[in-house]
């Protein structure tokens, strides 16, 4: 057996030897090289004789093995010198094209990818191989004659990717791949005829041309594209030639007329209800379910609309990448006017202007499709842009850039504006007629639930995200004139108490500490990170510059000190919606809360007038008389600010004063239905409860079955519930509330997110992201645990009063009155006809009263919910106090 052996060992080291032999490595190589041509020449034509097909991918595969072994082997590399030499690469693109086989259209690519990985011969350094290259890829992927699948196109975009970060890292090789036939002696374009759309020379830069073919793909097509792309922009700083190429070009046109036709991809009407088998079970414990979506509307939550809203996102985020990253100012600012008049003023604009709440969905629509715009976009020019021109803020025009442009760009500025420029004047589409403000105000008062909920979560993302912008447009308000505050510890304490009183009253004691502690933490993060708290928490001699981009001017307006007008419109909305809170449906009530906290979330925003007393209004008491001596002027501060004040009725804020009637309304609840108290502890209990179980459920390892599966009986599965959960009762524990956001889709610690309670179905209904689309449908694991908790839920708290919990409550809500009466043991519901909608408004004989109503079921678990808010108002307002100094100490 040795001797075998020794043969054995042998015979293979000398064919290892034999193949690390760059001699013999060449003479293969040229071997299977001659025997591709002979056949490419005797199959004539090549895309009809198979075999001689199987015969050059075999061949091809077999050049690209031997390319691919010497790279990692030690130097001379004869077959790589041979190929540059003899430009192989011309035949092996001309076979590919001319076999109109995918399948040797991906060798020919993997051959081609492995001249490119080698590094060596300086092959993205001659003019041929481009050319042949691009040839290649033209009349497959370019032309479409072949059809190739998913997968060859992907392999195309990575080597187009690959040579586009060569560019990048190597300036010196793009005239390789770059020629323009405009440009004389000294590299410069000269002036030739152009219109708006630019000069199209797909000749002069294909590989450009491939990129933006592709960068509204998804998935890694997309992604090798749209990079690709990108370094192509960043490298034009870097050559004077590519700059005003690219200013002439038709390439800014394709990418803002590409923009919008995955715009227009996007549904006309739109429908956000979840769907039924996803409700979280926040929205499970209410009248939820009774909403019916549109028919002619498209679903939210459907993949196929998912799918296209990705890839508009994707689309815009690349925009938002390229002017971040190309350096040149005369090609950021072509594009950003190709945004501007292409997309944002001839077709933004215009769905805006068309929509409407009366087709019911349209107006949902494009409110959806601005929140998710704004809320991807952080480029302060773009930013700036829609919301100049869709805000309608007057100084939009001084405010354009206004760094020196070039002549060319001079010129293809004002060829584009003319073509935006309308034939008559009274044609001409002008916000200041209606904008974006006028659309949120009248959605806002719809009574459609779903444009309701449409334009809150808008307003929420602009007041968080963008809030500069917001003033004086979305919300009115006043200059404050003066500096130093007003308020006095001893109110906030009143304040505070009266606010926390109402929070009990509505939902019990039980759990409000530690959720008022949760709340707390949240609101210190959230007033820390948000746009206006910068200025107010830097150093003094910190500079005050925003991070990133450029040295620009564009941006919002400083925010100084401000109070809130009164009579401002979307306050007033608000505080409308707010006084129907019970009978509201609960994503509304989310929503509503989430833009409300934001409001208040504004370090430069003053609370007095409409969360706390003006201090104007402060009365103390005669009674108790100022002590008459005073160690120093200091104790005597703080002992009159310490004071307890008082005030008038009047003087209520117009917050405070709507929960003081929806406390109102609970408390002619509480006095006429028996066991109130337990119907909302039994729902605080059950939300608890679902969390404890997801979070049981999500720290519990998958356990490996001991015994086949078979064995197991059906429905066995149980998840780990803690100990401690088991052996409660069905009275809650102290802790046993809805707490603030950390669970579930939180996005706590971004300036727009949600104040809605986490802790409610583990969902956050309400909030932006991140760059995350909101709402969502729960997941798989959780639509489980959610039927199952339902089940529970409906076993253990619930059956004894389920017949209770559907009975239907009545509100009447007079005009312009915060009196509303709960109609209760007085009203016996009628039969509801088919085309009475029962949470809408009606009028009875006459009247113009408000009647609406909702199930007790319903309103018990909007109780719990409005708790959660006014516990985070008063976190709000106490973080506030010690954060900014609010109030006078001393």
């Amino acid at each position: 057996m040795d001797f075998f052996s020794r043969l054995l060992g042998g015979s293979s080291h000398k064919k290892q030897a034999a193949a690390n032999n760059p001699q013999q490595r060449l003479a293969r190589f040229k071997q299977r090289y001659n025997l591709i041509l002979q056949t490419w020449h005797k199959a004539q034509p090549l895309a009809n004789d198979r075999e001689a097909l199987g015969h050059i991918r075999r061949g091809f595969q077999a050049l690209t093995a031997i390319l691919n072994d010497e790279s990692r082997s030690p130097a001379p590399h004869l077959c790589l010198s041979f190929s540059a030499a003899q430009q192989i690469y011309t035949a092996v693109s001309k076979i590919a094209a001319t076999s109109y086989d995918e399948g040797v259209v991906r060798d020919a690519i993997g051959f081609y990818t492995a001249l490119v990985e080698s590094e060596e011969e300086d092959f993205l350094e001659n003019d041929v191989f481009a050319v042949s290259l691009m040839n290649l890829i033209q009349r497959t992927i370019g032309s479409g004659t072949i059809g190739v699948g998913e997968d060859i196109e992907t392999e195309v975009l990575e080597l187009l990717f690959a040579i586009a970060t060569k560019i990048r890292l190597q300036p010196e090789i793009l005239p390789v791949w770059f020629t323009t036939h405009a440009a004389d002696s000294n590299g410069r374009l000269v002036n030739q005829k152009i219109d708006f759309a630019g000069m199209t020379q797909k000749e002069d830069f294909p590989l450009c041309y491939q990129l933006i073919d592709h960068v509204h793909h998804e998935g890694r097509i997309g992604d090798f594209a749209r990079t690709g792309l990108l370094y192509i922009f960043e490298s034009a700083s870097k050559s004077l030639t590519l700059e005003e190429w690219i200013v002439n070009s038709d390439l800014p046109t394709l990418m803002a007329t590409g923009l919008g036709a995955l715009y227009s991809q996007l549904s006309r009407k739109l429908s956000i209800l979840h769907p039924p088998v996803n409700l979280p079970l926040v929205l499970f414990l209410s009248d939820y379910g009774e909403m019916l979506p549109n028919p002619q509307a498209e679903d939210y939550f459907s993949p196929h609309f998912q799918g296209h809203l990705e890839t508009f996102l994707s689309y815009l985020t690349f925009w938002q990448d390229v002017l971040e990253h190309c350096r040149s100012v005369d090609v950021r600012h072509t594009l950003i006017d190709h945004f501007q008049v292409l997309f944002l003023q001839q077709l933004l604009y215009p769905s805006l202007l068309e929509s409407s709440d009366v087709d019911g969905g349209s107006s949902v629509a494009v409110l959806t499709y601005l929140r998710h715009i704004l809320d991807s976009l952080d480029h302060p020019e773009l930013v700036h842009m829609i919301l100049h021109y869709l805000l309608a803020i007057p100084d939009y025009a001084a405010t354009s850039p206004r760094t020196p442009r070039s002549p060319a760009a001079v010129k293809r500025r004002q060829s584009l504006m003319l073509l935006n420029a309308p034939e008559k004047d009274d044609d001409k589409l002008n916000p200041s007629l209606f904008n974006l403000v006028d659309l949120t105000l009248s959605s806002a008062e719809s009574r459609n639930p779903q444009t309701v909920i449409a334009a809150l979560k808008l307003t929420t993302v602009i007041l968080g995200k963008n809030h500069g912008y917001a003033l004086g447009s979305m919300v009115k308000i006043m200059p404050v004139h003066h500096r130093e505050p007003q308020r006095t510890i001893g109110a906030l304490n009143v304040e505070l108490e009266n606010y926390l009183n109402i929070a009990i009253s509505l939902a019990g004691e039980t759990g409000a500490d530690e959720a008022y502690d949760n709340h707390l933490k949240d609101k210190l993060s959230l007033l820390e990170s948000h746009p206006c708290s910068l200025k107010a928490l830097a150093l003094p001699t910190s500079p005050m510059q925003s991070p990133g981009y450029f040295d620009s001017d564009i941006g919002p307006r400083d925010v100084e000190p401000h109070y809130l007008m009164p009579e401002d419109p979307m306050f007033r909305s608000m505080l409308d919606l707010l006084l129907r809170f019970l009978t509201n449906d609960v994503e509304t009530n989310l929503a509503l809360t989430a833009a409300i906290i934001n409001l208040a979330l504004c370090s430069q925003l003053r609370l007095e007038g409409w969360l706390s007393v003006d201090p104007t209004y402060y009365h103390f008491q005669e009674t108790d008389p100022e002590p008459e001596t005073f160690s120093n002027e200091s104790f005597r501060e703080m002992y009159r600010a310490n004071r307890i004040p008082k005030w008038d009725p009047s003087a209520t804020p117009p917050l405070l004063a709507c929960l003081k009637s929806l406390q109102a309304q609970v408390e002619a609840l509480r006095a006429d239905i028996q066991d109130w108290d337990e119907h909302v502890a039994n729902r605080k209990q059950a939300f608890y409860f679902h969390e404890e179980m997801s979070e049981a459920v999500k720290s519990t390892p998958p356990v490996k079955p001991t015994r086949p599966s078979t064995e197991l009986p059906s429905a066995s599965w149980t998840p780990q519930i803690p100990k401690h959960v088991l052996e409660s009762s069905t009275t809650p524990s102290r802790a046993a509330s809805p707490r603030g956001r950390k669970e579930g889709l939180d996005v706590r610690g971004t300036p727009t997110a949600s104040p809605a309670p986490s802790r409610l179905g583990g969902q956050t209904l309400v909030g932006t992201p991140t760059r995350e689309m909101s709402p969502l449908a729960a997941p798989r694991a959780a639509n489980r645990q959610t039927t199952l908790m339902t089940d529970i839920f409906g076993n253990l708290a619930e059956v004894a009063n389920v017949e209770i919990l559907k009975r239907r409550i009545r509100f009447r809500i007079p005009p312009n009155s915060q009196n509303v009466e709960v109609m209760l043991s007085k009203y016996q519901p009628p039969p509801k006809d088919a085309d009475e909608d029962a949470t809408a408004g009606v009028v009875e004989d006459g009247e113009k009263d408000d009647y609406r109503e909702a199930s007790l079921r319903h309103i018990v678990t909007n109780v719990v919910v409005l708790q959660e808010f006014v516990l985070e108002l008063v976190a709000v307002m106490q973080v506030r106090a010690s954060l900014f100094n609010e109030v006078r100490h001393g």
